[in-house]
């Protein structure tokens, strides 16, 4: 079974990797909630944490530091699903949250809050003030609570430990696919901070194959991040055309990647393993070689720009090969072309054919990974048998 991370799931991995929940008050998070608490001047700010449907407060002017209370009836539960703040200027008056024990029981009447976003688009939490009166909140207030918020996003980013990126990350890799009459071998190997390689591959319900190998350059973990945001888009698309599944990630990822300064490039192939034949997208990858059973090589270059780098009045160039008994199509990333005896595509098209077999392929680029290499290296072999 694949193993992959989205929706409620991810938010919790997410705020896991944080590495924030239960380290106690820190000033950092307090002069935001502080500093809010000042700008709006209402009883209560909070600066909280959605997870494993809890709602926990990592930071809070007027309550108690680091409780976590059920998700469920929480204004800050509901927030963390939309992109856009959330306002109620009374309570008593919004029956999704009119009988829940903050405005019952606890007299909240008034409460705006903005959702948190990490740089993959996952919303972990959000920055909210409440009032025990009804208030007026004018667009001019919301866009003060939005520029606190990305002060406090800053800073929940900043927080991100290493090491708990790797286990999220590492949760992103596919597991191996069993398609009768081919073989599909893959090394995968990211930096422990969070590298920005994608590789996913699937079978859709239709029995087609769908690969897409592709690579994030943002500054890390934004990266590693990122590049899972992605990762999950392509999980969305397995049962979408070639054409439309890139047009559509690119809908969905350019805004993230501007935010972030970020640049993404994909191969994206859907293969029907009844007739060998392989429908592809390249959106600035340019990182693909075919090996024929004959020996023969060709590279599949591409002519379209990266995501979100692409004029809208320019579509994407399709491509379309076929592969017969015995060949053989490679995909990397750019880190594998910085390894030693691998630096150009033609130096991985004749490391490919030089093996027995795809796996023997992988097992030789496996071993020219350096301990402790400093780069992303993927390699995905496809081959016919």
């Amino acid at each position: 079974m694949t193993n992959h991370l989205d929706g409620a799931d991810r938010r919790t991995a997410l705020v896991e990797a944080l590495a924030v929940l239960g380290s106690g008050p820190e000033e950092r998070f307090d002069r935001i909630t502080r500093m809010t608490h000042e700008a709006f001047g209402v009883p209560l700010t909070f600066l909280n944490l959605v997870h494993s449907n809890l709602v926990t407060t990592q930071s809070t002017f007027g309550w108690h530091q680091g409780s976590s209370v059920p998700a469920s009836e929480q204004f800050c539960a509901t927030t963390v699903l939309t992109p856009e703040p959330m306002v109620i200027p009374d309570t008593t008056l919004d029956e999704r949250f009119a009988h829940t024990a903050a405005v019952a029981e606890h007299g909240i009447r008034f409460y705006a809050g903005a959702p948190l976003t990490m740089v993959d688009g996952t919303r972990v939490g959000t920055l909210c003030i409440m009032d025990a009166a009804p208030r007026v909140f004018s667009d001019e207030d919301v866009a003060l609570l939005q520029d606190l918020a990305r002060w406090a996003e800053r800073e929940l980013g900043h927080a991100i430990d290493r090491g708990r990126v790797r286990r999220v990350l590492d949760g992103l890799v596919p597991a191996p696919v069993d398609l009768p009459g081919y073989t599909l071998d893959a090394l995968v190997a990211q930096q422990d901070d969070g590298g920005g390689d994608v590789a996913d591959w699937r079978v859709a319900p239709d029995g087609a194959l769908h690969v897409t190998v592709g690579r994030v350059s943002a500054a890390r973990p934004a990266a590693g991040l990122l590049a899972a945001g992605v990762h999950g888009a392509v999980a969305a698309r397995t049962a979408t055309a070639v054409q439309d599944a890139v047009a559509g990630l690119e809908a969905q990822l350019t805004a993230d990647l501007s935010v972030a300064s970020a640049v993404g490039s994909l191969f994206h192939l859907r293969l029907d393993p009844a007739t060998g034949h392989v429908d592809f997208g390249d959106a600035g990858h340019g990182l693909t070689v075919l090996v024929r059973a004959d020996g023969s090589t060709s590279s599949l270059h591409s002519l379209d720009l990266p995501l979100g780098l692409q004029p809208a009045a320019i579509p994407r160039s399709p491509g379309a090969i076929d592969l017969a008994p015995g060949d053989r199509l490679a995909v990397c990333t750019p880190g594998a072309l910085t390894l030693e005896g691998l630096r150009h595509l033609d130096d991985l098209a004749a490391l490919v054919r030089d093996e027995p077999d795809g796996a023997a392929a992988v097992a030789r680029v496996r071993e020219l990974v350096p301990e402790g290499a400093a780069v992303d290296v993927t390699v995905v072999v496809l081959t016919r048998r």
